[in-house]
């Protein structure tokens, strides 16, 4: 299947998954106050969190394990290390349902009379992180058509079980309903995975060895992978936990999470044309051909800003009809607060071009550097912010620029590392 066909699919696989995030907030605040919904909120940020537990690990299995498979080499290492880390973040997973649970039950997470559906929802996001190394394992070894069939049937269920919600199916029925289909996913990936062992001769019994590899033996990697995760999810979802500790009004937190799910919307799309051209990328990179990167990135840009001017356009012209209908008529979104989407749209399409090349390409020393910085940064901002009690559209115009200066660094960092001077000579942090 060449760029072209996998771009339809991941186009298909994109805007279900666009459709679901816009129908998550449209059908929630049909159904529920927006004190709950809020609540709903958190525990999806703290599920998505939880995928700060990969540490990065997923980047380096991805490299180790693509860089074996076009070199022809065995695949047994790199495959016990990815079951290693699945394994992992299934204890990960039941761990934080247990303890977040916990809190839950306990109504110090506020629990509205319903604690039972709020833990369904978490393990519902929880589960995404395992999913995640599932993908990283099916990316490098080039069964991605596979695996975006499987997530394309996936996200039709689930939206499918989110429509039935406006016709009367209850909530907690729903939200089993989600949980079910992932478990449906995960079976079907464990029949590719034994499939995958025994052509490889991959041990399942040496996965305690495979465990210390991965997180003993190869410490120096992780660090500078696992420094630029934390920082790189930090970057979208810290305001989720400081916007309630703030002086803002109530809802502030709906509508920043609104702004997340355009960015985040944004970028989804933006990674189709990324990760439909990633194999062709790492190839050149990988035979040394910078004339054909520099091409093909040409092209993912391309693609993005077209991408780009058909967001800025829907939400410049249509957004004082788009958020009342969407948010139900209870929270106002400001015409500032669209600008500051538009920015940030712009702002994803420079960064993801080059951080999906970069990172894929091993260089996660340079940029992890670059994520703290800009971390720290934000911290900066965010504590300027409540001390001086400054106010919700001048804090988020704070985070939209030190995220803009993060963004366009990944320019000189690409020419660095992978431009037409340093192509053969660069050496992966």
């Amino acid at each position: 299947m060449n760029a072209y066909s996998y771009l339809t699919l991941k186009v298909s696989n994109t805007a279900f998954q666009l459709v679901f995030g816009i129908l998550t907030t449209y059908v929630f605040l049909r159904i529920l106050s927006p004190d709950v919904f809020a609540t709903y909120i958190l525990i999806a940020a703290m599920g998505g969190y939880s995928s700060l537990a990969d540490l990065g690990c997923s980047s380096l299995i991805y490299v180790n394990m693509r860089k074996a498979y076009l070199d022809g080499h065995h695949l047994e290492t790199a495959l016990e290390e990815a079951l290693a880390a699945l394994l992992t973040y299934g204890a990960v997973v039941l761990l934080v349902l247990f303890v977040v649970g916990a809190l839950i039950v306990t109504d110090v997470i506020q629990n509205h009379g319903a604690p039972l559906n709020l833990i369904l929802y978490l393990l519902f996001w929880l589960l995404l992180l395992p999913w995640n190394m599932v993908r990283t394992t099916a990316n490098a070894i080039d069964l991605y058509v596979p695996f975006e069939i499987i997530e394309l049937m996936r996200r039709l269920l689930v939206t499918g079980f989110l429509i039935a919600l406006l016709a009367g199916l209850e909530v907690r029925q729903y939200l089993i309903a989600i949980n079910v289909v992932w478990g449906a996913c995960f079976l079907v990936a464990a029949f590719y995975g034994r499939r995958l062992f025994d052509e490889f001769g991959a041990g399942k019994g040496s996965i305690a060895a495979a465990v210390v590899r991965l997180y003993c033996d190869r410490l120096p990697s992780v660090k500078a992978v696992a420094a630029f995760n934390v920082s790189a999810f930090t970057i979208y979802v810290f305001p989720y936990f400081i916007i309630p500790g703030m002086s803002f009004p109530r809802d502030a937190l709906v509508v920043f999470d609104t702004f997340y799910k355009v960015g985040r919307f944004g970028a989804t799309v933006y990674r189709v044309a990324g990760d439909a051209f990633l194999p062709m990328q790492t190839r050149a990179v990988h035979e040394g051909r910078t004339r054909d990167l520099m091409s093909l990135v040409g092209t993912v840009l391309a693609f993005q800003f077209v991408i780009f001017l058909v967001g800025a356009i829907c939400l410049l012209a249509g957004s004082h009809r788009i958020f009342p209908a969407l948010l139900n008529g209870k929270v106002e979104i400001s015409q500032t607060i669209v600008l500051m989407m538009v920015a940030m749209l712009f702002l994803e399409l420079i960064q993801l071009s080059f951080e999906v090349i970069l990172i894929n390409s091993g260089l996660f020393g340079p940029m992890a550097k670059l994520y703290v910085t800009v971390v720290t940064a934000l911290g900066t901002v965010a504590l300027v912010s409540y001390l001086w009690e400054l106010s919700f559209p001048v804090f988020l115009g704070a985070y939209v620029l030190v995220y803009g200066i993060g963004a366009i660094l990944h320019v000189p960092l690409f020419l660095r590392y992978l431009g037409p001077s340093r192509t053969k000579s660069r050496q992966p942090g």
